[in-house]
């Protein structure tokens, strides 16, 4: 993606992205390796159908990478093989993360986690008795510190900037507006129920609730259900573009569509968060800094409980660690002074 020079950006400029399980590669993978991968996806996805298109789709880009990896770069030696599980598998996992960092240009946090797509797999084949052992489980260490890295951008918005977007977002939707009645909404639903991407790809007009002002049984994150809840005036928005929709004729049951009244993809919800950052001057915007900001923004009034609530957290930990701003030193100790007085 080309920058715009008058945007703001937190990521590196220098940020390397490199496709390496091409085509030409994978050709190259062991058969019997595809075979043995492809019975652990039909296991896991059995019993987890609910992320077979999400965590495992992504678990399997993952381990086409270390297949090809490891048929470039250790003999193609079939994943099963016990004899280098025993003798090599440590060796080849930390060469593989340094691959990754130094060829692939990877974060720590997207080291680690094409380790545990690989680990995942052999946590399976343990339990299948296909190996005596899982290989390098506590014998590998994991990059430390993987949460601290920025390597994407996480912008918490205050109260001025939250205003400056919902209040351009409402003008009047005139053929001179950049901004059309699918981005005012992705921008209202997002922030009021905080909800993640893969959720507002979800909305159907078939799960929405107006009276209760909620999108019911939407499927996100790891196949969990959610409600996604919206304001008054959210809702009123969302009944001025039901009346759109109908006098334009738009039959589709998504709730964002594309130009063909297919539900448009995750990508072009990013792509419309990113362009609606534009508003503030940031130009690598993204759909969790809308989470964050309005969960940092509930959590602020000194309330994460109700933040934990609605970001559908198990742990306040989370809440607490990731979806607070942290203050400066400088915040902490004039708080100091007014509690001492």
């Amino acid at each position: 993606m080309k920058r715009k020079a008058n945007l703001e950006y937190q990521t590196k400029k220098d940020r390397v992205i490199k496709r390496y399980a091409t085509k030409a590669r994978m050709a190259k993978i062991n058969p019997k390796n595809i075979k043995v991968y492809e019975k652990y996806l039909r296991s896991r996805t059995i019993q987890n159908a609910d992320v077979k298109n999400t965590t495992y789709k992504v678990y399997h880009s993952y381990m086409n990478i270390f297949m090809c990896y490891i048929a470039e770069n250790w003999d193609n030696f079939y994943l099963l093989d016990e004899e280098v599980l025993d003798e090599d598998m440590l060796d080849v996992m930390e060469a593989y993360m340094a691959f990754l960092a130094d060829d692939c240009g990877n974060g720590k946090k997207v080291i680690n986690t094409k380790v545990s797509a690989v680990s995942s797999f052999y946590i399976w084949a343990t339990k299948r008795r296909l190996i005596k052992n899982h290989p390098f489980d506590g014998k590998l260490e994991r990059i430390k510190h993987a949460q601290d890295e920025k390597r994407i951008s996480v912008h918490f918005l205050h109260e001025d900037q939250i205003k400056t977007i919902t209040d351009r977002l409402a003008e009047e939707k005139t053929s001179l507006n950049k901004y059309d009645r699918q981005d005012e909404l992705i921008w209202n639903i997002t922030f009021d129920s905080a909800c993640r991407i893969g959720a507002l790809h979800q909305l159907s007009i078939s799960n929405l609730n107006l009276e209760k002002r909620v999108f019911e049984d939407v499927r996100e994150k790891e196949g969990k259900i959610v409600d996604i809840p919206f304001t008054e005036r959210t809702k009123k928005i969302i009944e001025e573009y039901l009346k759109w929709r109908e006098e334009n004729g738009i039959e589709t049951d998504a709730f964002f569509y594309n130009r063909v009244q297919e539900r448009m993809s995750k990508q072009a919800l990013s792509m419309r968060i990113r362009k609606i950052g534009e508003i503030i001057g940031i130009g690598d915007f993204r759909p969790h800094s809308i989470r964050k900001s309005r969960l940092n923004q509930i959590g602020q009034t000194g309330n994460i409980e109700l933040a934990k609530e609605l970001a559908h957290h198990e742990s306040m930990d989370t809440t607490a660690r990731f979806y607070m701003e942290k203050k400066s030193e400088a915040e902490t100790l004039k708080e100091i002074d007014n509690l001492m007085g």
